[in-house]
């Protein structure tokens, strides 16, 4: 059988070999950006501001996971993560965008306070990861340095914020970082499936908290 007739017989498969170097070129553009939307997911107060960043630390996640997986497979997890973006979205359609919460801060902290800590984070993360490597071949350097960039920023929102949309950021932050990374080491699709169900039912579980937080009429027709 020549080479024709086994590409032939396994189509998917040359497209997923064939598209892997591509990505793996650019493999810094979704670091960066994953490292960047992080950030200011921590830094940035506005709302709206806070769903887009959100969803672009879902692209990069995205883009670590395709690098072992299926392109259809990636293109799911990815509609799970907008999913996730669209249903705090309508949540604050409902409720209203600009929310005064009471105690929304864990600590008191100014954004020249959030600013230094990110860059802590950065840096702790990236010195953990690049001077003691993890021996894992199936995770490069520069995945295994977005994806612990993604999640420790979601850390750091978590230790933050008491606000239930903020805390839901941080908590699927940190799962988009932790999906990014263990694609590489179980290429599964259960585990895909799964973990786009843990998205999906935490974003309904925060959207939940944030109309039961919201008193009544708080917010109506609040642009």
């Amino acid at each position: 059988m020549g080479p024709g007739a086994a590409h032939g017989d396994r189509p998917g498969l040359e497209v997923r070999v064939s598209a892997a170097p591509a990505l793996q070129a650019w493999i810094w553009l979704p670091v960066v950006a994953g490292a960047l939307a992080g950030g200011l997911l921590v830094v940035l107060d506005d709302r709206r501001a806070l769903l887009a960043l959100l969803g672009v630390e879902y692209l990069a996640a995205a883009w670590f996971a395709a690098l072992p997986l299926p392109f259809l497979v990636v293109i799911a997890k990815l509609c799970a993560g907008f999913l996730a973006c669209c249903i705090l979205g309508l949540t604050h359609a409902r409720i209203g965008w600009r929310i005064e919460v009471a105690g929304e801060y864990a600590i008191p902290t100014g954004r020249a306070f959030r600013v230094i800590a990110v860059l802590l984070v950065v840096i702790a993360v990236y010195g953990a990861v690049t001077v003691r490597p993890l021996a894992i071949p199936q995770l490069t350097p520069m995945v295994a340095v977005g994806g612990a960039w993604i999640l420790g920023l979601g850390l750091l929102q978590l230790g933050l914020h008491l606000d239930p949309f903020r805390v839901g950021l941080g908590l699927l932050a940190l799962l988009a970082g932790f999906e990014g990374l263990y694609s590489a080491l179980e290429p599964s699709l259960l585990v895909s499936a799964l973990l786009a169900a843990i998205h999906l039912g935490l974003a309904v579980a925060v959207s939940y908290l944030m109309l039961s937080d919201a008193a009544p009429g708080e917010g109506a027709g609040r642009p």
